[in-house]
């Protein structure tokens, strides 16, 4: 689901070259994309009129992403 140009569920199939998730004091919680780390945190803040303060962000993690940054599939590290 695609919420004010933000992916609301972690099963989108647009990979941005960044993401980010953030949980607001509404308890809302979103994955953002964007071209880097601040484009994402500019999404995350524009979403604090609608869901209050940013409580908690993080970079996004799964296969195609470490940190945030996207490094596809075939180049994640597992632990």
């Amino acid at each position: 689901m695609i919420y004010c140009d933000t992916i609301s569920d972690i099963e989108s199939c647009i990979l941005e070259p960044f993401r980010m998730c953030g949980r607001f004091t509404d308890d809302f919680e979103v994955t953002v994309g964007g071209n880097d780390e601040s484009d994402c945190m500019e999404k995350l803040g524009e979403l604090t009129e609608q869901h209050g303060e940013l409580v908690w962000y993080s970079g996004y993690v799964d296969e195609d992403y470490a940190d945030g940054e996207y490094v596809g599939r075939e180049n994640f590290i597992y632990d």
